[in-house]
């Protein structure tokens, strides 16, 4: 056992097939009192264990070892401990061709178990066990395997058995449940929470004796479940069906599938706490303003549909968001923040981690990024059967890669890591291409401090666990950069400028404005000064406030640091003189609104006070001029006026300012004969 940051710690070597020195672990990790590890704690040594148990208290231990995490648990939970916590060294370190030189890196993980991450908030979903199995008649045997199904489920679940197409020659049964045929029209909403409408619905018959009959058909029934399970084949009810709880799709024809979505399915019901992954700030928002559409990033990477258009701001379904993360690492503003992981805690959790393996005597420290399914998979699988992770690469996990942004890589190479992996999942063909995105404007802004190099991020999606293997071992970046290590607090936007201003001044980088990719969430607006009229329009419009206004003098100033580039300020411009530039400024001058443009007030021609600017002014006479309304001489100095004068001239008892000349006559039918 070793005692670290107030936290008791129990190390095991797992019958020896680490090769782990307590000395030096307990010298590396800075314990006073060493490290004593186990050699079969889970088994002949379970007495340390208890033993420990009944001293911790109320504090968790942390236990380094995944394996035999049930037992330890149900130990704890005989004695009235709290549930002891868990960290990986033997997968993630300790089982490798490396492992005599694991040692830092088993120490980092050991350090990094001690840090407390912040509870995600959560939303408890209550299913009552509504189940829909949705089958089609006229595919193979669709309705036999739903009837099954049925057959199984309906001791756990209310299960109704829906076929479309149905044919004449069902067979009638009573093991079933309710059987219904209808097709479903439309479908949303998310599990506990299903909202159907169905066509040529109708319940079969109780006084069917051989083969089913049903009622007459009914159109746009509309129903709710809490389950859906679709053995149709069709195109699937829901976008990004994979990431929506509760519906399973599944083919007749798949045995294994079949028997492991009712095993899912079967405890579908009671209460459940799903995740709040999203937490979403409106007032960050730059979706719309006025009705012009600005930035639509998140509602254009959100597989799950769970993100929709709601005016000028959009809005996030808790209940069907699936914690991809592309929302958090795409939007611009921090509108939109992942809390699993949150950037500025996980930024916190990578410095952490690559302080306390340099503190052990690390050298050349690599990130490998992994969600907790698929990458943590594979990592064991490179451990049992090939050569395991080097021992420079240091493993974080997170519920999904897609939240890897640029944000977090350039934040990992200002900490010190040398190179970032991430290992996307190549069963979710929409993750690789999102952070391909995201590592294409990762290296934009490395090259703009001499640091780009193709090895600097490297993007794994194979499924061959040895191909994985070989990757992570193979190339390495050619050029070395200097870190400049910083604490990662604040929105992910404020952390990526942090990043590359102590990126650029440790590489000795001049301050210049480094050019982006085209959407870049960064940059300046150009503004033709020559005919811009500083109407202010887009003052009113940007919703970052980028774009400034002087209240004391026709002025219009530009703040780039804020820029989103989300193009309203387009949009709004009347005059369209406005163009956006994807650029990262790092000069200092990029934080200041600077003076675009300027002009001398208008004064009104009644009692001299400034109204307006005189670009302004004179474009509006300019415009207006031609108009019957102001064809004379008085009412273009009407235009002249501020809006209290304007008034009282329009009714002045002598004056004849509405007058607009002689009308022209209408036309009859007589006119046209003659």
């Amino acid at each position: 056992m070793m005692k670290l940051a107030e936290r008791d710690i129990l190390v095991c070597d797992c019958g020896g097939t680490m090769d782990i020195d307590g000395a030096k672990l307990g010298k590396a990790c800075g314990a006073a009192a060493g490290c004593a590890v186990a050699t079969e704690l889970c088994r002949s040594g379970i007495a340390t264990f208890e033993t420990a148990l009944e001293a911790s208290g109320d504090q968790p231990l942390i236990v380094a070892c995944t394996q035999e995490s049930a037992v330890f648990e149900q130990i704890a939970e005989e004695a009235d401990k709290p549930a002891p916590e868990f960290i990986n060294i033997r997968e993630a370190a300790g089982w490798s061709e490396d492992g005599a030189a694991a040692l830092p890196k088993i120490a980092a993980l050991l350090h990094a178990a001690t840090d407390m991450a912040p509870a995600a908030r959560s939303l408890t979903l209550t299913s009552t066990g509504r189940c829909l199995i949705y089958a089609d008649g006229a595919r193979g045997n669709g309705v036999d395997a739903a009837l099954a199904m049925a057959e199984r489920l309906k001791d756990s679940l209310g299960v109704t058995v829906m076929i479309t197409a149905p044919t004449d020659d069902i067979m009638a049964s009573g093991m079933s449940g309710l059987v219904t045929r209808g097709t479903i029209r439309s479908a949303r909403g998310h599990f506990t929470a299903f909202e159907l409408v169905i066509d040529g619905f109708g319940s079969a018959l109780p006084s069917s004796r051989a083969a089913l009959r049903f009622e007459d058909p009914q159109d746009g029934i509309e129903t709710g479940c809490d389950v859906i399970i679709d053995m149709t084949g069709a195109p699937a009810l829901f976008t990004g069906w994979e990431k929506r709880d509760g519906y399973f799709r599944v083919s007749p024809d798949d045995p294994v599938r079949l028997a492991t979505v009712t095993a899912e399915a079967s405890e579908m019901i009671g209460a459940f706490e799903k995740p709040i992954y999203i937490d979403y700030n409106p007032d960050l928002c730059a979706h719309s303003r006025n009705s012009l559409n600005g930035c639509s990033r998140c509602l254009d990477v959100c597989p799950a549909g769970a993100i929709i258009s709601a005016g000028d701001t959009v809005e996030i379904d808790p209940a069907i968001c699936g914690g991809c993360g592309f929302c958090g690492a795409v939007c611009p503003s921090g509108a939109a923040q992942t809390n699993l992981p949150a950037a500025d805690a996980f930024g916190q959790q990578m410095t952490n981690l690559v302080d306390h393996y340099l503190e052990a005597g690390g050298k050349t420290p690599r990130l490998l990024l992994a969600d907790g399914g698929h990458g943590a998979g594979m990592i064991d699988m490179i451990a049992r059967f090939g050569p395991g992770l080097p021992a420079d690469l240091l493993p974080m996990t997170m519920h999904s890669t897609g939240r890897v942004g640029h944000d977090l890589l350039v934040t990992a190479i200002a900490q010190g890591y040398e190179q970032v992996i991430i290992l996307a999942n190549p069963n979710k063909p929409d993750e690789t291409p999102q952070i391909a995105r995201q590592i294409e404007l990762a290296r934009a802004l490395m090259a703009g401090v001499g640091a780009d190099d193709e090895a600097r991020f490297v993007l794994i999606d194979d499924i061959d666990p040895d191909m994985v293997a070989t990757r992570l071992r193979g190339t390495r970046p050619k050029g070395k950069v200097k870190p400049a290590p910083f604490s990662p607090l604040g929105s992910p936007r404020g952390i990526t400028r942090l990043a590359m201003r102590g990126l650029a001044s440790a590489q000795k980088t001049a301050p210049a404005a480094i050019p982006l990719p085209e959407g870049a969430p960064y940059g300046r607006v150009e503004i033709d000064t020559d005919n811009c009229t500083i109407c202010l329009s887009c003052v009113g419009a940007c919703p970052a406030g980028a774009l400034q206004d002087n209240p004391d003098a026709p002025q219009l100033l530009f703040r780039e640091d804020a820029c989103l580039q989300c193009g309203i300020c387009v949009a709004t411009c009347p005059e369209k003189v406005i163009s956006l530039v994807p650029q990262f400024n790092l000069a200092d001058s990029a934080m200041n609104a600077e003076l675009v443009i300027e002009d001398t007030p208008f004064h009104c021609t009644g009692c001299g006070k400034p109204f307006g600017s005189s670009r302004s002014i004179e474009r509006v006479i300019d415009k207006l001029s031609g108009h019957s309304m102001f064809s004379g001489e008085r009412q273009i100095d009407m235009l002249k006026m501020c809006e209290d004068c304007r008034v009282e001239a329009m009714f002045d008892k002598d004056d004849r300012l509405m007058d607009v000349g002689e009308r022209r006559k209408p036309r009859t039918t007589d006119d046209y004969m003659n």
